[in-house]
């Protein structure tokens, strides 16, 4: 009995296997190998990370047993179908690993660093690292490639030894009663391997031993065989060139992968830093709500004053009525637009892979360039607007001497801002002139340039100008102030009317040199790229028409298989059974006489190869299909890029016309409200006046709007040129190492003053 216990024994040990944990990890060994490999081959082939399984800080990451997690959550009415499927009670130990509530992780937002809010601040890399760590779609895809590593090492393993082993042992009774009846117990095991070689044969080489025991208590009989069997084609199936296409296609295809993959990578980043949806797109969003609120704002201020004007019975009520609609109309736009960011900040969440109940503050510097007025300047303005609007409420009755003499000097407070406010503008406005220091760019506009310098000049004398004008109106302040008494309260009303009005309307001359200022000193990078270079550039270096080009050869491959199934079969077949003597129970001494030998010829005519002339015809369409999608994607990325370098200059032209149309559009506006309120000698109202004012803001609003807007599709397109270049690339982070713009040498708003140059 022992003879039949040993494979017995050791048959029920090969079932059992090993641990799925030590499957997991062979797969792991066999398959981040290759892909490693393929990084390799090429540049630009980096993935970044390998690893499958997501960072424990991901909100992906499992923190469960990934060989024996525990029951997830379960819908209710499924679950009654899992316990109860057709008639049948179900398995009582799906619950032996336990069970959980979880689907994601607890306390993965830690790894965001929320403030004490619980609000993640973002920024542009920031939004990148956070999407690669949590969105679904970059783990997705990096499963891909792991998988299609994965289906590889399966047509590798067809060309190793395969061993197998196995046993069957059984009882017969014959079912008669001793002493006739009989009883036999029989143990058949083999033991062996396949091999398959390049060139299209098979070896099977396989060792059978059988023993047998029976009731009568005579000795078992034990008999083996040693079978070797070889099957060498020689027509159809013959040759490398067909055997080994199943494990050359497995192989590229993982490379064909991993440059999906590469290129997702960079796809991925571009998504989430400046494309539509993405970072950039977002702060696009910040700063169209704050120009409506920039424009809400004014129109506020303004029905305000068209109220007081009403009162004082300088505005009719159509005037009124008009400008209230329209103020109406801004707030509405302002609910609009604060509505559609909280609506973009959710679908960048999901972008990112997070909840859309998480809080998020985006950093908002990029915008900076896009405050055209110093805060503190523009505070001094409001103050000054609340004063005139205080003022035009006491036009039915002057105040006393007391409240005269405290309005002058709060008008004085503000005038004695007047030297500041001209020194903020100024510096802005030698930050402008410091441009006219570097040289003319290829590609600049020569007349446009002529025009810039000449707008610098007139801005300088402008500013001049109104810094006087301050001394002026600031020197008439003190006067009308220090005349102050119960015979004048009357004229001193006026003064101070007057007197604001004219400081606000050369606050208002510095702002608007101001504003010019920065607006000129916002800038596009510069991208240095000739047409004929990077079209040649990009299709030596685009991964997936490297790809096409690999897919075309594929098709080209097949033809040839294709082609060798129509040949007729001619097969080689030797085979030896090596046998024992069953009456000697000698397992391991082979019997010359027992045993056989063959060698023979297969042949099968080509005379029914219906299926496999479609299936040639078929490769060659394949492959003249594979061509013309070559030449398709060629073409294409030819498009592509010609497509890019025009809708890049458009775009910079298209900027250029918004600044100019931000200038235009502002210097309307304050001609329209100088002509309402300014001092005596600039007004010039009428009935056209309040419908000018609106033009002007509506004007205003759009060009802000377009400016930032152009600014933002610069930016955008500029990285999809690199995309399409594949020109841009990326460190093992998932970060680019060369997408920074190249720098046009011309200092930014809010960047420092160059050094000082030394002396010869």
């Amino acid at each position: 009995m022992r003879r039949v216990a040993l494979p017995v024994l050791i048959a029920i040990t090969l079932a059992v296997g090993c641990t799925r944990a030590h499957y997991r990890k062979s797969a792991d060994r066999a398959a981040y190998p290759i892909v490693a490999d393929r990084e390799a081959l090429g540049p630009g082939y980096g993935i970044g990370r390998l690893q499958v399984e997501p960072p424990p800080g991901s909100r992906l990451a499992d923190p469960f047993n990934p060989d024996h997690p525990p029951k997830p959550p379960d819908d209710r009415a499924a679950g009654v179908l899992m316990d109860h499927p057709y008639k049948f009670h179900g398995s009582r130990w799906w619950g032996k690993d336990g069970h959980t509530d979880l689907i994601e992780p607890v306390g993965w937002e830690a790894a965001l660093a929320p403030d004490d809010r619980g609000t993640v601040h973002l920024n542009q890399n920031k939004s990148a690292e956070v999407a690669l760590l949590n969105s679904r779609e970059y783990q997705t895809a990096l499963e891909d490639v792991y998988l299609s590593a994965l289906s590889l090492t399966l047509n590798r393993f067809e060309f190793d030894l395969r061993w197998f082993g196995r046993n069957a042992t059984t009882f017969n009774h014959a079912g008669l009663p001793e002493p006739n009846g009989s009883s036999t117990l029989t143990s058949n095991s083999d033991l062996g391997f396949n091999r398959n070689f390049a060139a299209g044969g098979q070896l099977l080489v396989d060792f059978a031993n059988s023993i047998v025991y029976t009731s009568t208590g005579d000795n078992p009989q034990v008999r083996s065989n040693l079978l070797f069997n070889l099957t060498q084609p020689l027509l159809r199936n013959f040759g490398r060139k067909v055997r080994l296409e199943g494990l050359t296609q497995a192989e590229r295809d993982v490379l064909y992968a991993v440059r999906d993959f590469a290129r997702f990578r960079k796809s991925f980043y571009v998504s989430v830093a400046v494309q539509s949806g993405g970072y950039l797109d977002l702060l696009l969003a910040v700063q169209t709500l704050r120009n409506s609120e920039a424009n809400l704002k004014r129109q506020e201020e303004t029905y305000r004053l068209y109220a007081e004007l009403f009162r004082g019975g300088r505005a009719s009520v159509v005037e009124v009525d008009q400008f209230y609609q329209s103020f109406q109309t801004a707030r509405q736009d302002v609910l609009n637009t604060r509505v559609a960011l909280e609506s973009a900040k959710d679908q960048f969440k999901l972008v990112l892979g997070l909840p859309p109940r998480l809080p998020i503050e985006l950093d908002v510097a990029p915008l900076d360039p896009f405050v055209l007025t110093d805060p503190k300047l523009e505070q001094t303005r409001d103050d000054l607007e609340a004063f005139q609007r205080a003022r035009l409420q006491e036009i039915d009755a002057p105040p006393s001497v007391e409240v005269l003499r405290r309005v002058f000097a709060a008008l004085r407070d503000i005038a004695k801002k007047g030297p500041s406010a001209v020194a903020s503008a100024g510096a802005d406005l030698d930050a402008f002139g410091r441009q006219f220091d570097h040289p003319a760019r290829p590609g600049d506009d020569p007349e446009q340039r002529a025009r810039d310098r000449t707008t610098y000049t007139n801005l300088k004398t402008a500013l001049t100008e109104e810094a006087a004008d301050l001394e002026k109106v600031t020197a008439r302040i003190e006067r009308d102030a220090a005349g102050v008494t119960e015979e004048t309260r009357k004229a001193a009303w006026e003064a101070s009317v007057e007197g604001a009005k004219l400081l606000l309307a050369a606050l208002d001359g510095v702002i608007a040199v101001q504003t010019q200022s920065r607006i000129y000193r916002i800038e596009l990078p510069e991208v240095d790229v000739s047409q004929g270079p990077a079209l040649a550039f990009a299709k030596e270096n685009r991964l997936d028409l490297q790809n096409r080009l690999g897919q075309a050869t594929d098709a080209w491959r097949k033809v040839t298989v294709a082609a060798n199934a129509l040949r007729g079969g001619v097969d080689v077949v030797a085979s030896a059974n090596l046998a024992t003597d069953p009456e000697r129970n000698q397992p391991l001494r082979f019997s010359s006489e027992l045993s056989t030998y063959t060698v023979g010829l297969q042949l099968d005519g080509p005379l029914n190869r219906v299926a496999e002339r479609n299936a040639y015809r078929l490769s060659l369409i394949t492959y003249q299909r594979a061509k013309r999608s070559v030449v398709e994607l060629s073409d294409r990325i030819e498009f592509q890029i010609r497509q890019d370098m025009r809708e890049l200059e458009r775009t910079r032209a298209s900027f250029a016309i918004a600044r100019q149309q931000v200038l235009a559009a502002a210097r309307q506006y304050e001609n329209s409200r100088l002509s309402l309120v300014g001092p005596k000698d600039q007004r010039a109202a009428n009935d056209s006046t309040t419908l000018a004012l609106i033009q002007a803001l509506s004007s205003l609003q759009a060009a802000r709007n377009a400016l930032a807007a152009n600014f933002v599709l610069f930016e955008q397109r500029r990285l999809q040129l690199l995309l399409d270049l594949e020109e841009l690339q990326l460190d093992d982070r998932g970060f680019p190492t060369n997408a920074a713009p190249r720098s046009s040498d011309r200092p930014g708003p809010g960047a420092p003053a160059p050094a000082p140059r030394a002396g010869p």
